[in-house]
């Protein structure tokens, strides 16, 4: 199902170890051998209607779902290249998007802490206004700049939400967002009281 160890993707980056998954995605530990560096690499693969084969290709399962395979990959491009706009320390940052084993990769900073629920168990006792006002701030401030350009990320949730050694916050996981129409008016308003919802629904 995954990508062996030693996978060589995009002409330079080696997969070194599976970092996360998802209904829709597989995201790898890579290293770009040109550079010397690890990134995240994320490869569109839907579980329900995407299998890889002998090639390590990722195809439809049948006929009936290439519409939908298809559709997908499309919008996991339009994913990467909407992210790759913005320059937030508070977005994860996107590097490269490009297509290859019949499916599509993006390439992203590494990012590593633990995610907000993780981080609050492991604090051990209920945060400080502070510590709080330091997640929150630069989080409302990064749907802030999307919103200005009209986008919407529409899955903020305590797994998304990773916080960095330094305790700085960082926004993952866009597979949801999409650019708003005239039916979400409002939705930006809704967004940002979720960000606040989520981090205090869980200290309480």
């Amino acid at each position: 199902m995954t990508l062996p160890k030693n996978t060589i993707l995009g002409d330079s980056y080696r997969i070194e170890r599976v970092i996360g998954s998802g209904g829709f995605g597989i995201t790898y530990e890579a290293e770009d051998t040109n550079l010397g560096s690890k990134f995240a690499l994320k490869e569109y693969y839907p579980f329900d209607f995407g299998n890889r084969d002998a090639t390590m290709s990722v195809r439809p399962k049948s006929d009936a779902h290439k519409k939908t395979f298809e559709w997908g990959r499309s919008s996991f491009l339009q994913e990467a290249r909407m992210l790759a706009r913005f320059r937030h320390p508070s977005i994860v940052r996107i590097t490269r998007v490009f297509e290859a084993h019949s499916t599509a990769y993006m390439v992203m900073e590494l990012e590593t802490g633990k995610n907000f629920e993780s981080w609050l168990t492991d604090l051990g006792r209920p945060p400080t206004q502070h510590e709080l006002d330091r997640i929150s701030t630069p989080l409302l401030d990064a749907l802030q700049l999307m919103h200005a350009e009209n986008f919407l990320h529409r899955d903020i949730a305590p797994d998304n939400i990773i916080i960095r050694p330094d305790g700085s916050p960082v926004l993952l996981h866009f597979a949801a967002a999409r650019r708003a129409n005239e039916f979400d008016e409002c939705f930006d308003q809704i967004e940002a009281v979720n960000v606040i919802a989520n981090l205090f629904a869980l200290v309480s």
